[in-house]
């Protein structure tokens, strides 16, 4: 039993693994199109977070692997199928749009039953998809169920980063979009402007969901959800032009701020977080838009660089400090 659920943990980590690198390595052209100092960015984005993907990789074998009950896993199951649905209903038929139905799911499961908001959080995401992508409920359906299945594969592998949840997400809805012969949205990288105030938001929404989540200890969900809603109430009348953006930009970073401390370090670490997580979310914007679980994917490769970047520095450290003895 303990060698098949480590292929399952193995399993789990080559598909996260793949669906991050691929948002980055398309994110990495779009960025050398648009400016190659957009480009050398995300190169060093890329880079780290590879770094971090071999170093979790080397550490599989020593994996703790959890084995909760059948009925955990079947509530988890159901939990993520539930919130995916719920949260795109909530979106497109009630008009709440999505960051405001996925922190309402997320608000909700919390309160309700917080054993299974994490798996309700991450069928939300799915929800968040464009009806342009998933036209249905029957299709949203789908992508949820598959969700749930690959929201099992991924239980012991990456915890602790945030995004990650997004991630499972993203996989799920572009299964589902390819199976269904669906084109993903193609939008246009912003002016300087609107990008620097990108930037900025997502480095205080990181720091702000980070300080709630980790220092006031109210957990990941919560702190993400809070910052979303906020975010949906204050960022639009204060930026009438692209205030509908930097909601979205918000709750992206959001997800970054779920991140533990065991990956994010020092406090400082999340701000350098947060204006990596900027910086993807401009460049990203062409590719793969209206798929739910894109924005935390995005938080997700942002806390992978860094963390990756961070252990590099400290075995570096480690070495100066050995031959200097």
């Amino acid at each position: 039993m303990l060698k098949i659920n480590h292929w399952r943990t193995f399993i789990g980590f080559t598909l996260l693994s793949i669906t991050v690198l691929t948002l980055l390595g398309l994110t990495v052209y779009e960025a050398w199109l648009f400016h190659s100092i957009g480009g050398v960015l995300n190169v060093f984005l890329f880079i780290g977070a590879v770094t971090a993907i071999i170093l979790e990789a080397k550490q599989l074998k020593f994996a703790t692997v959890n084995n909760p009950e059948w009925i955990t896993q079947i509530w988890q199951l159901f939990s993520v199928f539930a919130a995916g649905i719920v949260t795109y209903g909530m979106s497109h038929d009630l008009g709440l749009g999505p960051v405001i139905s996925a922190s309402v799911i997320a608000l909700l499961a919390h309160m309700i039953s917080p054993k299974y908001s994490v798996s309700a959080y991450c069928g939300s995401f799915v929800g968040m998809t464009s009806e342009l992508l998933l036209s249905n409920y029957q299709e949203v359906a789908l992508a949820s169920f598959i969700a749930g299945i690959v929201f099992f594969l991924t239980s012991d592998t990456f915890n602790g980063f945030g995004g990650k949840l997004g991630t499972i997400a993203l996989l799920s809805t572009a299964i589902t979009c390819h199976s269904l012969n669906r084109d993903f949205l193609t939008l246009s990288i912003a002016d300087s402007r609107t990008n620097i105030w990108i930037i900025l938001v997502a480095t205080f929404a990181a720091a702000i969901t980070y300080y709630f989540n980790v220092h006031q200890k109210q957990g990941p969900v919560l702190a993400s959800a809070v910052v979303g809603i906020v975010g949906a109430m204050i960022l639009p009348p204060l930026f009438p032009e692209i205030g509908n953006t930097l909601v979205v930009v918000a709750i992206c970073a959001s997800f970054t701020g779920m991140t533990s401390k065991e990956r994010c370090g020092v406090f400082y670490n999340i701000f350098i977080t947060g204006v990596l997580t900027g910086i993807l979310f401009v460049y990203s914007t062409p590719q793969l838009a209206g798929a739910g679980g894109k924005l935390g994917t995005i938080a997700f490769g942002s806390i992978l660089s860094t963390y990756g970047y961070r252990n590099l520095l400290s075995g570096f450290q480690k070495k100066r400090k050995t031959e200097l003895q």
